[in-house]
């Protein structure tokens, strides 16, 4: 809700259009499961917000303006419309969505969680929920007692519906202890189960702000700018790889740095990025002790232990999210032994207008866009020292 209220503020008539990505060739889709994909795209016509909605948002979100409320109350899903989605002969699944920004941000979440339901639904059918309580509540007791901080951040990538109500359903009755969760993304299951939902800014603001803009040189910084002019400061974390974190460092000066609350990690070395965050907030005259990282790329309970440590020492305060380690962790039922492998799929912003977006990971393989234009940006930004 935050990105299509910043969106409605900024650029409320720019087209844009987004497509699926499926990073797992393997993952090939059967008829029965692409059936059920359809009838779950077209019953989103009928999804509307209620009254009691908007109120629940208006007391629990504060920086959800009147005015993107307004909005929200009337807004309706237009799939019909909006999607185009088929199935190749060798089960490829291809889907576009192409609409006002305004109207088609609120799809990427949804689609999803619709795609992998389906696919673990008819496709890969080998696991049950054997299991599932007692590991999500040995996961999160163990976070809490190793003094984390961490919310629950599993709706794309969930196996399906039952699983993640289970698991936020679980992290809400935790022991107490000296770390905590501090909420999920799941507005729905924020509500249903007294949590706090949380989130931050995605890839897409950036990379559409930079190519409407004309710039990956100071895309980032229009960006920032741009998201503290709609929240004066609510949601301030921001995302530093959408061009790689050199580019967002050089950005990142002592008056933006001020103005956010922190920064988030979502590709590379997250121990690295760690001692980087350490002296830039250093060099700037900023104490690393007054911010935060959040931490987001493919954590487990583990891992996310060893951070928190390796933060303690550069007296950085950590948070962390946490998606499919949470809601897409299963065992094959035929083979306990076995992993049952979650589902790798993104949908990302394609083209603002007749621009292509980009996005250039600290992580190569998690570069996204037009091949061309992701050339012409790694092209400019090394020209100008900001590209590893």
């Amino acid at each position: 809700f935050c990105m299509q209220q910043a969106v409605l503020e900024h650029y409320p008539d720019v087209v844009v259009e987004y497509g699926f990505i499926n990073r797992d060739p393997s993952m090939r889709f059967n008829q029965a499961a692409f059936t059920q994909l359809q009838k779950d795209i077209a019953h989103m016509e009928h999804t509307t917000a209620t009254n009691k909605d908007i109120e629940y948002l208006k007391h629990t979100c504060p920086y959800l303006s009147a005015e993107y409320l307004q909005f929200l109350a009337s807004y309706r899903f237009n799939p019909t419309v909006d999607i185009a989605c088929s199935l190749d002969e060798m089960g490829a699944l291809e889907l576009k969505i192409r609409g006002k920004w305004t109207q088609v941000i609120l799809y990427e979440i949804p689609l999803l969680s619709m795609i992998s339901s389906a696919y673990f639904s008819h496709v890969d059918t080998d696991w049950n929920y054997t299991g599932q309580l007692e590991k999500i509540t040995a996961k999160g007791s163990q976070l809490v007692d190793a003094s984390c901080e961490f919310a629950e951040f599993g709706t794309r990538r969930r196996r399906d519906f039952k699983t993640q109500n289970m698991v936020v359903c679980a992290l809400s009755q935790l022991h107490c202890g000296p770390g905590q969760c501090t909420g999920t993304s799941n507005v729905y299951l924020a509500r249903k189960y007294n949590m706090k939902p949380v989130g931050t800014v995605g890839h897409e603001w950036t990379m559409a702000i930079a190519a409407l803009e004309g710039t990956y040189e100071n895309g980032n910084s229009l960006a920032l700018r741009k998201w503290h002019a709609t929240f004066k400061g609510s949601l301030g974390i921001a995302l530093t790889d959408t061009f790689g974190t050199t580019a967002f460092f050089a950005n990142f000066d002592r008056q933006l740095a001020s103005l956010y609350a922190g920064v988030r990690h979502d590709s590379g070395d997250p121990f690295q990025f760690i001692e980087r965050v350490h002296a830039h907030y250093t060099k700037i005259g900023i104490s690393p002790a007054t911010k935060t990282i959040v931490f987001s790329d493919g954590l487990d309970p583990e891992k996310a232990i060893r951070v928190r440590k390796y933060c303690a020492k550069y007296a950085v305060n950590c948070s962390f999210g946490i998606g499919t380690n949470f809601t897409n962790d299963f065992l094959c039922a035929s083979d306990p032994t076995k992993q049952s492998k979650a589902a790798n799929i993104v949908i990302k912003l394609l083209k603002c207008g007749d621009r292509y977006c980009v996005k250039l990971s600290d992580v190569t393989s998690k570069h996204t866009g037009d091949a061309c234009e992701v050339e012409r940006a790694q092209t400019s930004l090394t020209r100008l020292g900001l590209l590893d």
